[in-house]
């Protein structure tokens, strides 16, 4: 894929389906429970059909995996999640993103995050840079934690992981300026990229969360690891991502306070 096809063709498909959800967002609708402590709407699936039917018109060499559907995985494949932030989509709270990668093997190579309510998108291909429709993204190496703003997200459907990292939450707490929680993810992620949080981290998040994310938070410039600074993937159990300065303060502290093992490692 060239960064042309993505500007031409994938960002313009994650901005209607943007547009799609819009037309739900604010209104009654069928909201069913899947997994633990987790939902599904009718705007999440008709976001993923129409992402899917159009990423399968432009580009039908290419397999297509979404989180409410499956679909099939390959060497190289699409990998979509139509509605991030289903819950505040639910309750009419306007943070919520759609999110469509492109991955090889486990490692993203392209990616879009369009945020519908602010009818914004944000786009990286790997070795080629992140961008808005302003131009390139490129941030700084940042400043102390007493400085930085932060996202996090709580592991709210892996229970098991909650005391680990409530501890590591404590010590990062005591350190930097802000925290906040949002509730999506995608939305996170490309904030890092925009400059508007200096790191972001979270646990036992899905691939199709943080895939599209994670390659345009590295191509803007932010460091990406677990949370104990090993590579990560899209199967990682954690996410620690930022810009260089908080993203190093962060990986001491997590080493000093948290007992974090994989346990499939």
């Amino acid at each position: 894929m060239t960064l042309k096809e993505l500007e031409k063709d994938v960002i313009s498909i994650a901005a209607r389906a943007g547009k799609l959800l819009m037309k739900y967002f604010g209104r009654r609708m069928n909201v069913r429970r899947k997994g633990l402590r987790d939902i599904v709407t009718d705007a999440d699936l008709s976001s993923e059909e129409y992402i899917k039917g159009e990423l399968e018109k432009r580009f039908p060499e290419i397999p297509f995996f979404g989180e409410e559907r499956g679909g099939k995985k390959a060497k190289l494949y699409w990998l979509v999640d139509p509605l991030d932030g289903t819950k505040n989509f639910a309750r009419g709270l306007d943070i919520f993103a759609v999110s469509i990668a492109l991955v090889e093997g486990e490692t993203p190579i392209a990616g879009v995050i369009h945020m519908p309510t602010r009818e914004r998108s944000v786009w990286a291909l790997k070795g080629k840079g992140a961008y808005t429709l302003e131009g390139r993204v490129e941030l700084n190496a940042g400043s102390p934690l007493s400085e930085s703003f932060l996202a996090t997200g709580f592991p709210h459907g892996n229970p098991e992981l909650v005391p680990d990292y409530v501890r590591g939450l404590e010590a990062v707490l005591k350190k930097a300026m802000a925290i906040r929680r949002l509730g999506s993810a995608a939305w996170d992620l490309a904030m890092v990229a925009l400059g508007m949080f200096d790191a972001f981290w979270e646990y036992g998040l899905a691939p199709w969360d943080t895939a599209a994310g994670s390659v345009i938070v590295v191509e803007a410039g932010a460091r990406l690891s677990e949370i104990d600074g090993k590579p990560w993937n899209i199967n990682s159990p954690t996410i620690l991502t930022g810009k260089e300065v908080p993203y190093r303060e962060m990986l001491e502290i997590f080493a000093n306070v948290t007992s974090y093992k994989d346990p499939f490692r």
